[in-house]
């Protein structure tokens, strides 16, 4: 189907489902009323690929919907009795369930009071989520994703962790549900946790460890799952406090009160104690804890005093990682808990957390020992299930030629499968239950705040609510957390720190998904008003960053409410050392390199390969003696090249990542690359142009410097990041403060101490030529100027493109003039046989050969070629060369010979820019085809503003 058409398709079927279910020839006939011809097939087709509605029996169900819960609905009667097989199974579950203590009979719990006005709220926030499911589908909602390079990283009876490298983007969340493609059989996954470009599953037990696989992600799952619960909850629901729900929508009402309970906690500090004061007392505590001030540890003990009062918590937060500290935190200050008191839902990123011999916390691990009966039961009958099908397809092959006594055994077996799927399903729907009741009777469940909507915490109750690392977390979902508990809820993190990735722009959707509780309910301001901060907690105590450190990330993000570092720090010994990083903050400014930023694939996330160059430099030091290390980037492209430089196997505690997945992490050594120079893309991204107090900039640019506890380096390109900047907001005072204090570094001195990177002054075509000559695969891309250098390896490039003639290991791409003419050198090479392929514009000037990499300021084979490195490092080559090569699509991609004009013989350019700017992909003569020059909308549904936070961050 075309763009155009699918696109109009989509919109024609979010129009008729608008309203609700529609039965599929009503839909059917509604396309094609709107002209669109299409039948089931491609109806199913469109639908699931873009996420748009699900199929019951013969009815559209949009994502999302879901009939409103009346006030005095009564309990969900349980499915009506089925042929004898099905009872058989039901009954004889239940006596096995029975015989272990699980009810498969729960009671249903009370509807919440619901408050005025509750309606209206739930309302708005359901539009919100509709609105960013929308803009979600208008980006193709499901999209396959290369793996390579999987390796199991832990296991345990119920589960396999497994580890890959996406060879593509990742936009999808952790948490979610999706499949895994085996050479063509799909598998059943949950996304733990994704890093950069590094990915991890949890899988069956036993599953097999593919080198190669495909994962299939909805991106819509989550965002439909909160959707149609909030849609039900409209008039309030069984298990759901709306009051409590609707109460963290301000930070207003009731006072601190005066008389706070005891605590003994001598190990924290005068703010924390107070806050685990004030979050004892019944209503919203709102617990605001700077990078390093110590929230986890206060958490930690709350939950603690809880406990010892006997009620039970909630303890949420957005992400797996983040759970996971939450839970050890819990673990260090009540280690009883373990073995079925504190049940941590979902797969953790912790793996010290799988099969601890301390005692079980994973769900899925005391729920297999609870159930055990039941687990047996279940695997024995889905082998059953499993080789009745076999034995059904060896008949059905010969359906037409069966003999009466096959014919009696093929009745005997469907009766036999009938009964043994009635079992699986029976026993399925036990397991649940089992589930539940470990849930029921844990004093702390811990879990991400998405599951909190999901099938085994659905309804279920609690006396305490606790959401950790809220300012991530969005505003309509926070309200589903709370709504669990029964308005003792603490509302916990750094508002000034990152806000939740939200795709749609309308008014809706930044109020309710982009605001953070903190920002809906106004915290953010109150806490400049001493007067007005009722029931907030301010954490001022930090014991993470070293003197300087804090002093620049005080000065500029936190002015009203400073925060001390506290006597421990100066008194902490250095872990690590390094000749690069001698100083609490250095500062590598590369503003007279004029290195050049680029979009992946041309299209997506930026990335800056003379600063990844330098990064491996000061990386590759021999000398160094650092074992705790972070490397991160604002940009995911960026990322993942700064990860391929890590060693193999890591060396000590060293990660790399974007500023986002790295947020509540830290290391003794940070290095922090801005990527953006004001070279190739522009202009600067606004996360560097709009450094107001509370805007993304300034935010993004706190977690990145707040990681570090020792050291801080900046790779950044200060001319345009700070001095020619006249707005004298957060960010400016963040680089006005890190001059002031910070070494700084040159860029040859952040090269001397290795030979993995290094900088060509003469003789650039030798050395290339030397690359050249051992080399099986090389990529070129060359911006317009006359190409001196290329004339004389002409010979070299052409005998790498004959030794292998299956395929085309080598494309030059070069920049044509305007009117799509080529450099004679680059004509010259065309016709000597050398795969030439045009693209405008070009903002990358680059080799990669074989693991050499080699990237210039000016044109690499042009009369001035500028700072020339070359650096080599066969894992980021391969990371460059993802980053770099083109895809097939729209346009032919590396690796393809290009076309010729009909017309002028000249040959098609890729045109990678479109209206304002805005990347996208055309094909055509620069000269002859003048549709080649307007916007062609690429296959993968790119948009226009591409810029955005969440592509950027995510891609």
């Amino acid at each position: 189907m075309a763009v155009g058409a699918e696109r109009k398709l989509i919109k024609v079927v979010q129009q008729a489902l608008s309203q609700g279910p529609m039965p599929q020839e009503e839909l059917l006939t509604a396309l094609r009323r709107a002209g669109l011809r299409t039948d089931s097939t491609g109806l199913f087709i469109a639908c699931a690929t873009h996420g748009l509605a699900d199929i019951e029996g013969d009815v559209w169900v949009p994502r999302g919907w879901a009939a409103p819960v009346t006030e005095a609905a009564p309990a969900p009667p349980r499915r009506p009795p089925g042929p004898p097989a099905a009872q058989r199974a039901a009954a004889e579950v239940r006596r096995l369930a029975s015989s272990i203590g699980i009810s498969m009979d729960e009671p249903v719990p009370a509807v919440g009071p619901v408050p005025i006005g509750w309606q209206h709220i739930a309302a708005q926030a359901g539009r919100a989520l509709q609105d960013e499911l929308r803009a979600v589908t208008d980006r193709r909602t499901l999209q396959d994703v290369p793996l390579s390079g999987g390796f199991v990283i832990a296991e345990t009876a119920s589960q396999r962790l497994m580890r890959f490298e996406a060879e593509g983007d990742l936009g999808v969340s952790e948490g979610s549900q999706a499949t895994l493609v085996v050479d063509g059989l799909p598998l059943d996954v949950e996304v733990v946790s994704v890093f950069g470009n590094v990915v991890t599953l949890s899988v069956k037990p036993g599953t097999t460890v593919p080198d190669q696989a495909i994962l299939r992600c909805d991106l819509s799952w989550l965002l439909s799952a909160q959707s149609k619960r909030l849609r039900e909850l409209v008039n309030g629901g069984p298990g759901f406090h709306a009051e409590a729900a609707a109460a963290v929508l301000t930070a207003g009402g009731a006072a601190a009160p005066d008389d706070l309970p005891a605590v003994a906690a001598d190990h924290l500090n005068h703010g924390q104690r107070y806050a685990v004061q004030l979050a004892l007392t019944p209503g919203v505590t709102w617990l605001w804890g700077p990078p390093g001030t110590g929230k986890t540890t206060t958490i930690g003990t709350l939950v603690a005093e809880l406990c010892i009062r006997g009620l039970r918590v909630l303890l949420t937060a957005p992400t797996n990682a983040a759970v996971d500290v939450a839970v050890q935190a819990v673990l260090k200050r009540i280690p009883e808990l373990a073995g079925g008191g504190l049940v941590r839902l979902g797969q953790p990123s912790d793996t010290s957390l799988i099969g601890r011999a301390e005692g079980r916390v994973l769900i899925d691990e005391i729920a297999a020992k609870r159930g055990e009966p039941l687990a047996r039961m279940r695997v024995r009958e889905g082998q059953r299930a499993h080789d009745l099908r076999q034995r059904l397809k060896l008949l059905q092959r010969r359906h037409a030629n069966l003999t009466d006594e096959e014919q009696n055994e093929r009745l005997n077996l469907e009766w036999e499968l009938a009964s043994a799927t009635a079992t699986v399903r029976e026993l399925d729907e036990s397991l649940h239950h089992v589930r539940r009741q470990v849930c029921r009777e844990a004093e702390v469940v811990a879990a991400t705040s998405h599951q909190v909507v999901l099938k085994t915490l659905r309804e279920l109750t609690f006396d305490v609510v606790i959401l950790d690392e809220a300012s991530m977390t969005t505003t309509a979902l926070a309200m589903l957390v709370a709504g669990a508990g029964s308005g003792h809820t603490v509302v916990a993190g750094d508002f000034r720190q990152l806000p939740p990735v939200v795709v749609a722009d309308t008014p809706a959707a930044q109020d309710w998904l982009r605001k953070s509780p903190f920002e809906k309910a106004a915290v953010d301001v109150a806490v400049g008003d001493e007067t007005s901060r009722g029931r907030i907690a301010a954490l001022t105590e930090q014991y993470r960053m070293r003197h300087d450190i804090n002093h620049v990330v005080s000065e500029a993000f936190y002015p009203e409410s400073p925060l001390v570092t506290a006597p421990t720090v100066p008194a902490r010994p250095r872990s690590g050392r390094a000749t690069w990083a001698d100083s609490e903050l250095v500062l590598l400014d590369t503003s007279k390199l004029g290195a050049r930023t680029a979009r992946k694939q041309g299209m997506f996330s930026r990335y800056n390969l003379l600063h990844a160059q330098l990064v491996a430099g000061l990386l590759a030091d021999p000398e160094a003696d650092v074992s705790s290390l972070g490397v991160i980037s604002p940009f995911a492209a960026q990322a993942s090249l700064l990860q391929s430089l890590l060693p193999e196997p890591e060396r000590g505690d060293w990660a790399a990542s974007t500023v986002h997945r790295f947020q509540g992490g830290e290391r003794d050594i940070v290095v922090y690359d801005t990527v953006d120079t004001g070279v190739g893309v522009r202009p600067l991204h606004r996360w560097f142009t709009e450094g107001e107090p509370g805007g993304d900039g300034a935010r993004l640019l706190n977690v990145a410097a707040s990681r570090a506890r020792d050291h801080l380096v900046v790779v950044a390109a200060l001319d345009q990041m700070h001095r020619h900047r006249t707005t004298r907001d957060a960010v400016w005072r963040f680089f006005a403060k890190l001059l002031e204090r910070a070494r700084v570094v040159a860029a040859d001195e952040a090269l001397h101490h290795t030979s993995v990177t290094r900088r060509v002054t003469d003789d650039i075509t030798g050395l290339l030529g030397d690359d050249l000559a051992e080399a099986s695969s090389v990529e070129m891309w060359l911006p317009r100027a006359p190409l001196v250098g290329l004339r004389p390896l002409i010979p070299l490039l052409k005998l790498i493109a004959e030794q292998d003639v299956d395929t085309e290991p080598v494309t030059v791409w070069v920049e044509p003039d305007p009117d799509g003419y080529l450099s004679a050198e680059a004509m010259e090479a065309r016709r000597g046989g050398v795969n030439v392929r045009p693209c405008t514009p070009i903002l990358e000037s680059s080799a990669v050969i074989d693991d050499v990499v080699w990237t210039s300021t000016g044109s690499l084979l042009g009369p001035d070629p500028g700072v020339v490195l070359r650096t080599r490092h066969a894992s980021f080559a391969d990371a460059v060369r993802r980053a770099q090569r083109r895809r097939p699509g729209v346009a032919p991609g590396s690796g393809q010979l290009g076309d010729e004009c009909g017309r002028c013989a000249r040959t098609l350019a890729r045109f990678e820019v479109g209206r304002r700017g805005l990347p996208t992909v055309g094909y055509g003569c620069p000269r002859c085809d003048s549709s080649s020059r307007s916007v062609r909308r690429p296959r993968s549904g790119v948009r226009d503003g591409l810029d955005l936070a969440v592509q950027d961050q995510r891609r």
